[in-house]
């Protein structure tokens, strides 16, 4: 069971299988860092949508990115749970792609325009 808990630091979440390493993390992280924002890394089981929208509803940012092995999503709380702002799938080939989603996850809790990465995919 994945835990519910609320993370009441404002804080972006990003959720992860058990089984990423954390040097594919790191573009996404410093991408996150550079825009100034705090982030919080939590191994939980799932797919990436699933992930992904429970740490947006956890994160009180309201912003969560999710990665399992095969993708990893950034997602915002006000959306529905199987939409996404961005996707990247092969997402470990892309390290300039998960750095440009890292940025656009800042981005989207400070209302700046998004980095454009023609690797991201948009749901809407």
């Amino acid at each position: 069971m994945m835990d519910q808990s609320i993370i009441s630091k404002p804080t972006i979440l990003l959720y992860t299988t058990p089984y990423i390493g954390e040097d594919v993390l790191k573009p996404v992280l410093y991408g996150i860092e550079e825009e100034g924002l705090p982030v919080v890394i939590e191994a939980h089981s799932g797919t990436h949508m699933d992930l992904a929208d429970l740490a947006s509803r956890n994160s009180a940012l309201s912003v969560g990115i999710g990665v399992d092995e095969q993708a990893i999503v950034l997602t915002y709380k006000n959306i529905p749970a199987h939409k996404f702002v961005y996707r990247l799938t092969g997402y470990a080939q892309y390290p300039d792609s998960l750095r440009t989603l890292g940025v656009n996850a800042a981005r989207l809790v400070k209302g700046n325009p998004f980095a454009s990465d023609e690797r991201l995919e948009v749901a809407f």
